[in-house]
């Protein structure tokens, strides 16, 4: 697991003001997660908290770090994005999952709405698409926790 685009171990998102929502990326691509760790990190309000490659450091990362949102890759190396989707519903039913791909998958969100929260962006797609994605995403889950506050909880982060 990394912390790509963090300077040093404060930055990791570990001590993020609660208006900082804090990202876990999971893409065997390394080049893609240090760019899009880079983008992220340049947002006022989302910060990387953590990076896996793959599927076990990936598990590993988020059970440890409870991230407010996970970016996955839909096709792993070693694994598909769906099945490490359904092992964090394992121990999560509430942090939304961003996927993303490089191939078009018009019968993925019926794939995948089992995993809800979920969404799906195109890495093809403009940059800040994915930005936008991750912004979407947490909004609908925010949306859906004041709706429904009984039925929700979050994991509470210490300032």
């Amino acid at each position: 697991m990394d912390n790509l685009g963090a300077a040093n171990e404060s930055n990791t998102g570990a001590s993020a003001p609660p208006w900082v929502s804090r990202v876990f990326i999971v893409d065997d691509h390394r080049f893609f997660t240090f760019a899009l760790a880079s983008l992220i990190n340049a947002q006022a309000n989302l910060v990387v908290c953590g990076v896996g490659h793959n599927e076990a450091d990936a598990i590993s990362g988020i059970v440890s770090l409870s991230p407010d949102i996970v970016v996955l890759d839909v096709r792993l190396n070693a694994g598909d994005g769906l099945n490490m989707a359904a092992a964090v519903r394992q121990f999560s039913k509430q942090i939304p999952i961003l996927f993303v791909s490089s191939m078009q998958h018009p019968s993925f969100g019926q794939e995948a709405k089992w995993l809800a929260p979920c969404s799906f962006v195109e890495k093809t797609q403009d940059p800040v698409d994915i930005i936008r994605g991750i912004q979407q995403t947490l909004g609908k889950l925010r949306l859906f926790q004041s709706l429904h506050p009984a039925s929700t909880t979050t994991p509470k982060r210490e300032i």
